[in-house]
């Protein structure tokens, strides 16, 4: 069983977190299904072509992360879906990268709604001068990136960053972090929608300017009505079929 894939035995740079990576998208993937138990340290070592160290810390990783369990005797197994950490950074990409995951999308975007509004509700009311200017910054470099998707995703980002460091509250400035491979990922499938991106601009300006005028309650909605589109956008990309004459989704 070639566990790291047509790729042949991992030698770059950055072994560990290869060997990491190689299982964990097997596992995710379906190829290593739940219940199958991994061959030992010593095996493993020789497939990859790493040392047993690298093995025994990659595993440890992946336990870490609920995709394996590592037991006494039994040895390590693949755990099935429930146990993984799903909100994992590294999960999350592994799974966006076999290609758009519509549930995953979808779920994205219902987390989005709980949070975001909420966050600009109180980066409307908490946001200092500087934040301020440089949500300003953020978006006007959006709008000069309409032409360039790889430059308006990042410019999007940096944008919503600085609306969830606005609220003052350090665990919603963390959540971007955790999930930031995934809002990447929704970003790149919703710009593909006709008119995606600068219709959303605009809506992204309505948030800013709200924020910027300390207007809670305009602020909330706005935002609520940019993620709206976003979903809609990204169903339009996914599901083409189901949308009506005029491009939107019936």
């Amino acid at each position: 069983m070639n566990l790291i894939g047509s790729a042949g035995p991992v030698r770059r740079r950055g072994l560990h977190r290869e060997v990491v990576g190689s299982l964990g998208r097997r596992i995710v993937r379906g190829e290593l299904q739940p219940g199958l138990s991994l061959p030992n340290e010593a095996d493993l070592s020789l497939e990859l072509g790493v040392s047993r160290t690298v093995v025994r810390e990659a595993i440890k990783v992946l336990a870490s992360k609920g995709l394996v369990e590592s037991r006494p005797k039994t040895g390590t197994r693949v755990l099935p879906r429930a146990n993984w950490s799903l909100a994992d950074p590294d999960v999350l990409r592994w799974r966006l990268e076999t290609g758009p995951d519509a549930a995953l999308l979808h779920e994205i975007s219902e987390v989005r709604t709980f949070i975001e509004p909420h966050a600009a509700g109180l980066a409307a009311a908490r946001q200092t001068t500087a934040e301020g200017e440089r949500l300003a910054r953020w978006l006007e470099q959006m709008e000069t990136s309409l032409d360039d998707a790889e430059a308006y995703i990042a410019a999007d980002l940096a944008f919503h960053s600085e609306i969830l460091a606005a609220t003052h509250n350090e665990l919603l400035a963390q959540i971007i972090g955790t999930v930031s491979a995934a809002l990447e990922a929704s970003r790149e499938v919703s710009t593909r929608a006709p008119g995606g991106p600068r219709t959303a601009q605009g809506l992204h300006r309505e948030v800013a300017t709200a924020i910027l005028a300390h207007d809670r309650d305009t602020a909330i909605s706005a935002m609520e009505a940019l993620i709206r589109r976003t979903a809609d956008d990204i169903d339009e990309v996914l599901h083409p079929s189901q949308t009506t004459g005029a491009g939107r989704v019936a």
